[in-house]
């Protein structure tokens, strides 16, 4: 026996409308999935943004510069040294090859390092450090207290290590990169010499 199903204009409508109003809630909370697909950030992202710790510290050019004076563009902070053997050139090695990505753009995006190793990385020595990498990098120097500090604030370690070499001591030290927004908030962090350069140029984009 066949069974014939009959559905009448009211319940039609009713179903028609229930449809409606899931599409138009689906819309309004999250029309987005229609248009494109979210952008998977390839550096570790922080499950709640918080704003990036405020310091002032001295330039290469010994200019006293604070993260505040930066909003309004992306800046990627790291902290490293002139004397580093691995970690530190590699890092600028990447954010070299980064801002070439960056083109027109790379005005927007400022790149700093702050130096673990303030005994020895005086404003002069940081800028022809850098200069080897991209004149536009930016390094940053002061008192080893202050560098501690802000180190601190960034849940950076610094350890110095006596050796019998002549550069007399080195630094072991966390090699993150931060990313930090135009509005001055902690969104990202790399290790950016094992990041594909253009990985990190996407994140910066985005």
């Amino acid at each position: 026996m066949k069974y014939l199903i009959t559905y009448n204009d009211s319940y039609i409508k009713k179903y028609i409308n229930g449809c409606l109003i899931v599409i138009l809630l689906i819309s309004i909370s999250g029309c987005d999935i229609f248009t494109f697909e979210k952008y998977d950030f390839k550096g570790m992202v922080f499950d709640e943004p918080k704003l990036a710790p405020e310091f002032t510290l001295y330039d290469q050019y010994g200019e006293l510069l604070s993260l505040s004076d930066l909003q309004g563009k992306v800046v990627l902070l790291f902290f490293g040294f002139t004397h580093c053997p691995d970690a530190c050139p590699l890092t600028l090695s990447t954010w070299k090859i980064v801002r070439e990505l960056l083109a027109d753009k790379a005005d927007d995006v400022v790149f700093l390092m702050v130096t673990v190793d303030p005994e020895r990385d005086t404003g002069a020595i940081l800028k022809k450090h850098l200069s080897l990498f991209d004149e536009e990098f930016i390094g940053l120097y002061g008192s080893v207290d202050d560098v501690k500090s802000v180190a601190r604030d960034y849940n950076i370690y610094i350890e110095k290590v006596n050796i019998e070499s002549g550069t007399g001591h080195m630094i072991n030290h966390s090699t993150l990169s931060y990313v930090i927004d135009r509005e001055g908030y902690l969104v990202l962090a790399h290790r950016s010499y094992e990041v594909d350069p253009e990985d990190i140029y996407r994140d910066v984009e985005a």
